[in-house]
């Protein structure tokens, strides 16, 4: 009998995280095979039977990215204020961007650091998905303004992206090796900005 059905052998999320790992810190084009099965402790043809080829990797460490930040971004949109809701984003960000777990690198930063037309393309997609997270939060400010709670004179959408915009400056703090606390300490300055309910803002 063949070996249709049999267990891989090996930590298919594990092997995904480490190949991610790998994609973040030298980009797609300077990522190779050899350094993927060495990374992800499996031969070639498993990696190729568990993953398809390095493209297809590649595309599912991006996806498994994105599913990760639309979650946080889902959560947070549930929360009592869109006040409460971009604090929560940043600072499960921030966690996220620290946890020794993951990779430390945001994608969006590699994809920019280590050019080449697959990862270009790669970083495109993850600035249009960014794009559409902040618009989650503008429908979320936007239903602050209608109940009353922000001033319906607010730019939604410039808040959402002043969100984006911090988010980002986090993220490459994270990368420059900045602790979490201090992530924690630049959030509790930024929040600072958000309108009041007269909508006074730095923002306005």
């Amino acid at each position: 009998m063949g070996t249709r059905g049999r267990p891989r052998g090996f930590d298919r999320e594990a092997a995904l995280l480490a190949a991610t790992r790998l994609f973040w810190a030298r980009g797609y084009d300077g990522t190779s095979l050899a350094d993927l099965t060495a990374a992800m402790g499996i031969s070639m043809s498993s990696l190729y039977a568990a993953f398809g080829d390095k493209l297809s990797l590649f595309a599912e460490a991006v996806q498994a990215y994105m599913q990760r930040y639309t979650a946080i971004y889902i959560e947070a949109v549930r929360s009592e204020t869109a006040r409460e809701a971009a604090e929560r984003i940043l600072r499960d960000s921030a966690d996220e961007f620290t946890d020794p777990d993951r990779p430390m690198t945001c994608l969006v930063v590699s994809a920019a650091i280590h050019g080449g037309t697959d990862t270009i393309d790669v970083r495109k997609t993850l600035d249009d998905h960014q794009r559409a997270l902040a618009g989650i939060l503008t429908e979320r400010i936007a239903q602050d303004q209608a109940a009353g709670r922000l001033d319906p004179g607010i730019d939604a959408a410039l808040l959402a992206e002043w969100v984006r915009t911090v988010w980002e400056g986090l993220s490459n703090q994270s990368n420059a090796g900045t602790p979490r606390a201090d992530l924690h300490k630049i959030i509790n300055l930024a929040m600072r900005a958000w309108p009041d309910q007269g909508g006074s803002s730095a923002l306005s």
